[in-house]
């Protein structure tokens, strides 16, 4: 019973008490208490009890009311600090929160250090966790979602999972977004700047990639021979291969790789001038160079080149030119792969 009902009504109580007590006895009582004397109706002295108790009651009511009161108030507020730490764990930004209920302080504070990961349909949230299981659901689907707009992004470190999936989605639909990152990739966690150079590597020529090579890999120099074999138009060029190389410290296979490439793509004095200048500056090209010599039938060429260096050095290729002069018809490719061409034994 609310506490305005309860005094309403004991108080009309009381009083129907009291009326019916007067009109039955309608007499005075005295009492005398360490020397006063009260002269009351008797049915004065039959409320006062009552009047007492009711008293008691309230202060009972209003006691257990406002004990009451302040302990929903600390649901509410966990609930609260609840409803937000899912909110966080959701965006994989997990932060402290406090509870005061002792319930919620068992198990509630884990989410302070979790991640939450939806893995099913759910329906009957607060509209603020539903529209946060959409953001994360789009991401995790490959989708890039604009996190300024839903003014969270300034409260996720870079360093978030979400933040770094929905930049690499972005990466994707967005190759000026890509270039943006590389021009400022401190401000980025390394897996995004990897991949924004990832991207800029599988899709754009070399001209535009140039200002990047610092940042590029051996195994970027050879995605971009792959796309050239796939007669991509990269802009390859003599001096272009040779910026690469002096980026990249390559090794015998790699020479060979490129080779492969350069065979398709140059005519044979740029290949020739190429690997010549290439196998005079790194020794590792020179196997590289032997092989487009005996590509192009040049054996008079390839025959100098074994005389000036130590007959323990080239073998494959020195067994290669004995066949050749022999008038044997076959591929070099036929007999040489990569690592038998780099191998001297």
């Amino acid at each position: 019973m609310r506490l305005g009902n309860y005094v309403f009504l004991g108080l009309i109580f009381i009083g129907i008490v009291a009326g019916g007590v007067y009109l039955l006895f309608p007499g005075y009582h005295s009492v005398t208490v360490m020397g006063i004397t009260l002269n009351l109706p008797i049915a004065a002295w039959v409320a006062l009890p009552l009047l007492l108790l009711f008293f008691l009651t309230i202060l009972h009511m209003v006691y257990h009311g406002t004990r009451g009161y302040f302990q929903r108030r600390r649901w509410v507020r966990d609930a609260e600090e609840l409803q937000d730490a899912l909110y966080w764990a959701l965006l994989k930004e997990p932060k402290e929160h406090l509870y005061h209920m002792p319930s919620m302080k068992a198990a509630a504070p884990l989410l302070n250090v979790s991640r939450l990961e939806v893995v099913g349909n759910i329906h009957g949230l607060s509209d603020k966790l539903m529209k946060t299981l959409e953001w994360v659901k789009k991401i995790e689907n490959g989708e890039y979602v604009d996190l300024r707009a839903k003014k969270v992004e300034r409260f996720l470190s870079r360093e978030n999972p979400l933040v770094i999936r929905n930049l690499l989605n972005r990466i994707e639909e967005d190759l000026d977004f890509a270039e943006k990152v590389l021009q400022t990739k401190e401000n980025y966690d390394e897996s995004v700047a990897e991949k924004a150079l990832e991207r800029l590597v599988q899709s754009q020529d070399l001209a535009r990639l140039n200002k990047y090579i610092a940042l590029m890999k051996k195994e970027d120099f050879i995605t971009l021979l792959d796309r050239a074999d796939r007669k991509e138009e990269i802009g390859l060029t003599p001096s272009a291969v040779r910026i690469f190389t002096e980026r990249f410290d390559l090794e015998c296979p790699d020479y060979i790789r490129l080779m492969r490439t350069t065979i398709r793509k140059f005519s044979p004095d740029e290949n020739l001038k190429l690997f010549k200048e290439l196998a005079k500056e790194k020794e590792a090209a020179q196997n590289a160079y032997l092989y487009l010599l005996f590509e192009y039938e040049m054996l008079d060429q390839a025959r100098k080149f074994l005389e000036e260096h130590d007959e323990m050095e080239f073998k494959p290729f020195r067994a290669l030119l004995i066949l050749k002069e022999e008038k044997h018809k076959f591929r070099i490719d036929d007999l040489l792969d990569s690592q038998i061409a780099c191998n001297d034994a």
